[in-house]
């Protein structure tokens, strides 16, 4: 009936043509009975029946005669009343088009959890479209089909899937192709599908708008792609997949963006038992973290290490991981030949379809940083402006990710790729790149560390030409950008030791010194101080080599390694007064005083400290002056000259505050508490603590902060005030573990 329907309405057409002698033009007949292009179409070509008072408007507007208009609502009436299901001619059966979903799901709870609940909220007119993106590999097709097979039999009136090939070789799914196959399910008849996009889509949405449907659109290259096969007003949901961030799809559509990150290594882990089993993951659990460290737990490289596992159940994971670890290729090792697999295959789809520009800052980037600023990548790409567009470009790719705002990084397998890019590269491209990024770290820097010690700058290195970079306008400032910064520091003095860039190195060290005292940074100061040194010796020049052992000496003396130190603060001192450096010599007799002072060996720490109050005067410098007094201050306390410590230290706090050296006042009052404690002026000695402990604090400077506290602790408690002794104990026990300082022994609380 159905059929005859069509044909009928079809002649009709004909003859309205010959009688008005040109074609029906469907637009304005769409308009004059008051519907869309679109329903017209469906009207004609028998997939949609049309109400009895838009079929009697349609009839008249074709000029129907009586006995016509009777015989054809005569017609469509039997077809509506006719059963539905089961005749010939009769709508198809729902569309079920969700391909199969693997068994070895695992992880993704949090992503879950807010997926179900964008369903638990109210509905209203509007399809609910979530967008799943995320970087190559992370398990996006995979998420979005385990959730809508939990969701099918919500959706009864069928569910459509259709792979979009946004990142494949030969080019992307046009869209029209994917409507014209969603009709052809939908039951569209072939001749009934118009050709134009705009009009399969206009059908589409008709067929869909009394339907509750699942759609899953996988793998779009971009909002365009995804927006004509969207369903209109309804109770749909549309399930998009992509590498891309589709920001016009939540912009203008509402979409509810679900970003994948890669897995935790809890959910890792889960992954590895649902291939390998619990047995076999627990017994060598050490290795499979390290396996899931080696994928840089991406769901995709760690579902091909552990189907490799299981065709070898006899292997231990031991014997994979070294493979892994152990291959000069990792990419190609996870690969191994597999075209549909290989990560680098992966990634490369994505990476070729970047602008030019975004895609020189990815090889730039060249893996040898964790994580880059804005500022960073404007000196990677010697740009007049941080290059908001390139980034935005990366991250909307996820090829970076920015998890802090204004930081940008990427995964670890990802930083493979773009190291090989970048050794594929133009060598002279990456080399002046590294020498304009060391530019920007050294440059900025020296201003942070001016920011945070102003009566320091004669300590600091020479700066070189700079770069532009952030303001930090005060303390607070530049010591969150050192916070922030201080392991691509590292990774950036790594990167420039290996390309040759000795000055460089030794100065980023030097610069670094104060921030990693204040903030109590030990380990990772010896470290720093090491790497310079090295660049120090190779760069040949005696003064700098001097001072760099130094900074390693104290770097060291504070970690509690004496030994270590020692030597190397003796041949330092020996080479400043070899080369006639007075404030290399000044210099290390503090940090000799320092030194010996650690190991309580208070008459030779004496001894440096008037050598350093001598040597302050051909310094010429009221700071150092100051410097050298509160050492021999400090000593005579120790060694119970209190009547001689007393006005010493009252003279160097009071140049200190005329300097407006916030430090060395912190330092100067934590001296006279103690020594006021020895004389029993408990009063005044809390004073003084509190006084040092205030300026500690604001300084930012965590390792002061908690011996002042420590003192402070004492001094309340023999004073009668056990509350507040429990307080101040607390709290610097607390930041001391913090920094793992050993606080059962702490002979080494002056190393400086």
């Amino acid at each position: 009936m159905r059929r005859d329907l069509v044909k009928q309405l079809a002649l009709l057409l004909i003859d309205w043509e010959h009688r008005q002698g040109r074609a029906v033009d469907r637009a304005d007949l769409a308009r004059r009975i008051n519907v869309s292009r679109s329903s017209l179409y469906a009207y004609l070509n028998g997939t949609t029946l049309p109400s009895t008072a838009v079929f009697d408007q349609l009839l008249t507007a074709l000029g129907a005669d009586a006995e016509r208009q009777r015989r054809l609502s005569t017609l469509r009436d039997d077809i509506e009343a006719a059963p539905q299901r089961g005749a010939r001619g009769a709508v198809p059966p729902a569309p079920r088009q969700l391909p199969c979903v693997t068994e070895r799901f695992a992880g993704r709870g949090a992503e879950l959890d807010r997926l179900a609940h964008l369903l638990d909220k109210p509905g209203g007119v509007a399809t609910v479209i979530v967008a799943i993106d995320g970087a190559p590999g992370v398990g996006k097709t995979t998420l979005a089909l385990w959730w809508a097979h939990q969701l099918k039999e919500r959706y009864l009136d069928g569910q459509l899937h259709v792979d979009l090939h946004g990142f494949e070789q030969d080019g992307p799914l046009d869209p029209g192709e994917a409507l014209h196959r969603f009709l052809h399910a939908l039951g569209a008849a072939p001749e009934a599908i118009p050709d134009d996009l705009d009009g399969k889509s206009a059908l589409y949405r008709t067929l869909l708008a009394d339907r509750k449907m699942l759609v899953v659109l996988d793998d779009a290259r971009s909002s365009d792609q995804v927006r004509p096969l969207l369903p209109g007003a309804g109770h749909c949901l549309v399930i998009v997949t992509s590498r891309d961030r589709l920001d016009g799809l939540v912009v203008r559509e509402g979409a509810h963006r679900v970003t994948l990150p890669v897995l935790p290594r809890r959910e890792a882990r889960d992954l590895l038992r649902s291939w390998l089993g619990a047995e076999r993951v627990a017994a060598e659990e050490s290795t499979a973290d390290e396996l899931i460290g080696l994928c840089a737990g991406l769901p995709l490289a760690l579902s091909m290490v552990a189907a490799r596992a299981a065709d070898r159940p006899d292997w231990p994971l031991s014997a994979l991981a070294s493979r892994l670890r152990e291959a000069p290729d990792r990419l190609g090792a996870l690969g191994e030949g597999s075209a549909d697999l290989d990560p680098r295959s992966v990634f490369r789809a994505s990476y070729t379809l970047l602008p030019e520009r975004a895609a020189r800052l990815f090889r730039l980037i060249g893996g040898a940083y964790p994580d880059i600023d804005a500022h960073a990548c404007r000196a990677l790409l010697d740009a007049d402006a941080p290059p908001t567009a390139e980034l935005d470009a990366l991250t909307r790719a996820n090829l970076l990710t920015e998890q802090v705002i204004g930081r940008f990084s990427a995964h670890d397998l990802l930083r493979e790729f773009a190291r090989d890019l970048a050794r594929r590269g133009a060598p002279e491209e990456g080399r002046s790149a590294i020498g304009r990024v060391l530019d920007y770290y050294l440059g900025t820097a020296i201003r942070a560390a001016r920011a945070i010690e102003p009566c320091r700058e004669a300590d600091l290195p020479p700066a070189g030409p700079g770069r532009p970079g952030p303001l930090l306008r005060d303390r607070p400032e530049a010591m969150a950008w050192f916070a922030a910064e201080m392991p691509v520091l590292q990774a950036a003095m790594k990167q420039a030791a290996a390309a040759g860039f000795d000055q460089h190195v030794w100065r980023l060290a030097w610069a670094a010194t104060v921030f990693l005292r204040r903030s109590g940074r030990r380990t990772e100061r010896v470290a720093l101080h090491r790497i310079g040194l090295d660049a120090a010796r190779c760069a040949g020049d005696r003064a700098v080599q001097a001072t760099s052992m130094r900074l390693l000496g104290d770097g060291l003396n504070r970690l509690g390694r004496q030994g270590d130190a020692l030597p190397l603060l003796r041949m330092s001192l020996a080479e400043c007064e070899s080369i006639g450096d007075a404030r290399g010599v000044f210099q290390t007799h503090l940090s000799l005083t320092r030194l010996y002072d650690s190991l309580g060996s208070n008459a030779e720490a004496l001894a440096h400290a008037e050598r350093a109050l001598s040597a302050s005067t051909a310094v010429g410098d009221p700071l150092a002056r100051a410097d050298g007094m509160i050492h021999v201050t400090k000593q005579r306390e120790r060694l119970g000259s209190y009547d001689e410590a007393l006005p010493l230290g009252r003279r160097a706090l009071g140049l200190y505050r005329r300097i407006g050296y916030t430090e060395g006042e912190a330092e100067a009052l934590r001296s006279l508490g103690r020594i006021e404690q020895r004389l029993g002026r408990l009063e005044q000695a809390i004073v003084r603590f509190e006084q040092s402990l205030e300026l500690d604090r604001l300084l930012g400077d965590r390792f002061w902060t908690a011996h002042v506290l420590r003192d402070l602790a004492a001094a309340q408690r023999k004073a009668g005030h056990p509350g507040r002794a429990r307080t101040c104990r607390a709290e610097s026990l607390a930041m001391f573990e913090a920094m793992n300082y050993p606080v059962t022994d702490l002979k080494g609380a002056e190393a400086h």
